[in-house]
């Protein structure tokens, strides 16, 4: 697109790529079609009022409903065509993906991988590239492309064997370890070997193959001298000579090691299916029929369980909250004791200790956030119990009413007495299709997973777009960028150039500081910081463009982020979290100076219903509930919890006075679940609804009580990154054990997109 090799004859344009890669800006239009969202209604709105030839979409979307919902719901909607005249933009696909963009954004990578391999020249040679091979032929063929000063370098990511191939390589190419092939992992004093292993490769033509690289990254600039030194020197260098680096995706790596090498990156295996596979083959034919029949179903079990956790990380914030190394060893080291332990093991099986031993020590050991700690042993609870020994379906609380309406076939455990071909055989046959229903998900964790893929990909693009048009200095796009940031800075300054909050004159005002005005004047602190940083650079940013003061490399961060429409890092580092693009971020900004004002006018009162999601520290709020409880029960404070009660009322409007106990919050949503307002429990979301807005809910401290059993406890985040985010955790009614919402990632969010 940058050298014009796309033209307008597909429907591309400057602006239609513009709005391709920034999307819709959020407006407050409610949507007038049932299974369109007011997200995806204000995308269309926005769609036609921008872009050319879309005026009529809005209007025909409410005409024509139902085939327009045929489209929506097609698996492939990019590949099939749009009702009525709107077929035509099968003749322009760029525009095309502009649709896909607003309705279907999980599909837009799949969109985006059509649109280069039928439109861009050679782009089925893009998009396939060496899809036909396997590691160890790219291997080869990259092999043949190198020389001794042109190294290869791997990228390495968990689970991937590069070592193996290079092994495997080296016997083909008459190269011996130990020998002439030389195999060196970084550390403390390895350097000084690895300059004898090089100096004797260049004179010999050895491979010397330097391992974790990343480790000692300042040594790789004396490696890169002495290759400039082996190809300048009088002696020459031996033809049968090579390097080879690998190392883990690293910064601190020199940008001319990474120019100079070709750059090998092989990803593990992707699906339950190839993790299963995988986990399976880590044990021989010989080892595995040794075994008795329960421990062949327990250790079937354990490899399900590691194929889960290890899959699990592509969910990303919905499967973990932190990301963890778990290996084939794991899975190995597990064995090891489960066949230990099962040699004098009675004629029960000790389930809770196996549990124990697999969650809290060998997978557990890596696992530091509580809350996944607890998802691990979950899993654990399901996977290891009796009915595993008996053929038991190993999709996780899968009830009857979400097997039917996902029409996938269950995965089953196969008969302890099967041999090690049988299991294989099973997993191939049975195991047939990959569903987030095989992790606990519900189905719309793949939307999701798929959106949030494609709203990364976006991203980067956008930002490379923008890097390569600053690199190449001046010409109209970099002017364009300047206007748009004139115009936010504009629009941003006449919001916010006179909001402050006179903190002396509230404080001089009351008789008393009590938990919650101390949160108030908190608060107020924290805006006043951040409003003036925005201010402040905002206008040192419009003197810059004038031309009264030099432009800055903070500055010029400044401009790029308000262009690509980013929160600039000053103002993150001064603000609550947030995922929101700029404008949509000013926008929540503006609702949260509006509830300060209105706290500000009325010190003395808490509201009668807070939004709790708009404060910068809502857990300072939730510790003044309970201390004012304290203060007023003459309660110990640690021995307080907070209980929730979930109403049935959706608005503030709703309620004439405050609560006697507690207090009463808003801004709560539902990620992985819905919320039954009739009966007043947790349910299962309804597809393709991926938040759910929660009632009110009413918070008041007691005295520590034990949970009922189908309670359960809902973690609450500030975002959907979740991590360390957490700020508390509601109780929730449900029909269901606990462990299945636990499992599906069900949370509650304060701030979404």
């Amino acid at each position: 697109m940058q050298q014009n090799i796309v033209g307008e004859d597909c429907g591309f344009s400057s602006e239609n790529l513009r709005f391709l890669l920034f999307g819709p800006r959020l407006g407050d239009e409610k949507s007038t079609i049932s299974w369109v969202t007011d997200l995806m209604w204000n995308g269309v709105k926005t769609l036609s009022q921008q872009i050319d030839g879309f005026e009529k979409l809005p209007a025909d979307m409410e005409e024509n409903s139902a085939r327009f919902l045929e489209w929506f719901q097609s698996f492939n909607p990019e590949t099939e065509r749009l009702p009525g005249a709107w077929r035509e933009l099968d003749k322009y696909p760029f525009k095309k993906l502009m649709v896909v963009r607003v309705l279907r954004p999980d599909r837009i990578t799949a969109a985006l991988t059509s649109f280069i391999r039928e439109i861009l020249p050679k782009g089925k040679d893009f998009i396939e590239c060496d899809s036909e091979l396997n590691n160890f032929q790219i291997l080869e063929q990259a092999f043949e492309d190198s020389s001794p000063t042109i190294p290869l370098y791997f990228i390495l990511s968990p689970g991937a064997d590069i070592v193996s191939d290079v092994d495997k390589l080296a016997v083909k190419k008459g190269k011996y370890k130990g020998v002439d092939y030389h195999n060196i992992s970084l550390g403390q004093g390895q350097d000084k070997i690895a300059i004898e292993k090089l100096d004797m490769g260049n004179r010999q033509g050895h491979w010397v193959f330097l391992n974790n690289v990343h480790l000692m990254p300042k040594f790789l600039n004396v490696v890169e001298r002495k290759i400039e030194e082996y190809s300048t020197s009088a002696q020459g260098t031996h033809p049968g000579f090579r390097i080879m680096f690998s190392s883990d995706p690293s910064q601190s790596i020199p940008v001319s090691i990474l120019d100079r090498c070709i750059k090998l990156s092989s990803d593990p295996p992707s699906g339950l299916k190839a993790n299963l596979k995988q986990a399976f083959a880590c044990f021989s034919r010989e080892t595995y029929e040794e075994l008795e029949s329960r421990t062949k179903g327990i250790l079937f079990g354990l490899c399900q369980f590691h194929a889960v956790m290890i899959e699990r990380k592509k969910f990303g914030s919905k499967g973990y909250n932190m990301m963890y190394p778990f290996s084939l060893g794991d899975l190995v080291n597990s064995a090891s004791v489960l066949r230990n332990y099962m040699e004098s093991a009675p004629a029960k099986v000790p389930w809770a200790d196996l549990r124990y031993l697999f969650g809290e020590i060998m997978y557990g050991g890596h696992i530091v956030n509580d809350l996944d700690r607890l998802l691990a042993n979950t899993y654990l609870d399901f996977f290891m119990k009796d009915e595993l020994l008996d053929e038991m379906p190993l999709y996780p609380y899968l009830d009857a009413t979400a097997a039917s309406s996902s029409s996938v076939e269950i995965f089953k455990a196969p008969n302890t007495n099967f041999s090690y071909d049988l299991v294989v055989e099973h997993i191939d046959e049975e195991l047939k299709t990959e569903t987030p229903l095989a992790f606990g998900l519900h189905p719309n964790a793949e939307i999701g997973f798929r959106t949030q893929t494609s709203e990364e990909l976006l991203r980067v693009i956008l930002e490379l777009s923008a890097s390569s048009a600053s690199a190449e200095g001046g010409g109209g796009e970099v002017q364009d960028n300047q206007q748009v940031a004139e115009a936010i800075i504009q629009d941003v300054l006449e919001i916010l150039r006179d909001v402050k909050f006179d903190i002396e004159s509230v404080a001089s005002g009351l008789d008393e500081v009590g938990p919650f005005q101390n949160v108030i004047l908190q608060e107020c602190e924290r805006m006043n910081s951040l409003v003036g940083e925005i201010v402040r650079s905002l206008v040192e940013l419009d003197l810059g463009f004038k031309g009264d003061l030099t432009v800055s490399d903070a500055m010029e961060e400044l401009a790029n982020s308000l262009y690509l429409d980013r929160v600039p890092t000053r103002w993150e580092g001064l603000a609550y979290p947030s995922m929101r693009s700029l404008s949509s971020w000013l926008t929540d900004l503006q609702s949260r100076v509006n509830q300060l004002n209105d706290w500000v006018g009325n010190p003395l009162d808490t509201p009668m219903v807070t939004w709790i999601s708009g404060l910068f520290n809502p857990q300072s709020f939730l510790t003044a509930v309970m201390q004012t409880t304290a203060q007023a029960q003459s309660l110990e404070l640690d021995k307080l919890t907070l209980l929730t009660e979930v109403t049935k009322k959706m608005a503030s409007e709703e309620f004439s006075a405050a609560a006697k106990d507690g207090t009463y919050i808003s801004g709560l949503y539902l990620e992985g679940g819905s919320w039954n307002m009739v009966h007043g429990v947790l349910e299962m979301s309804k597809p393709r609804e991926m938040f759910v807005p929660l009632p009110i809910i009413h918070i008041r401290p007691s005295v520590m009580d034990k949970l009922d059993n189908n309670t359960y406890l809902c973690p609450v985040y500030k975002t959907q990154r979740r991590g360390p985010t957490y700020v508390f955790s509601l109780q929730l009614k449900s029909k269901f054990d606990p462990g299945k919402w636990t499992l599906a990632g069900v949370v509650s969010i304060m701030d979404i997109l």
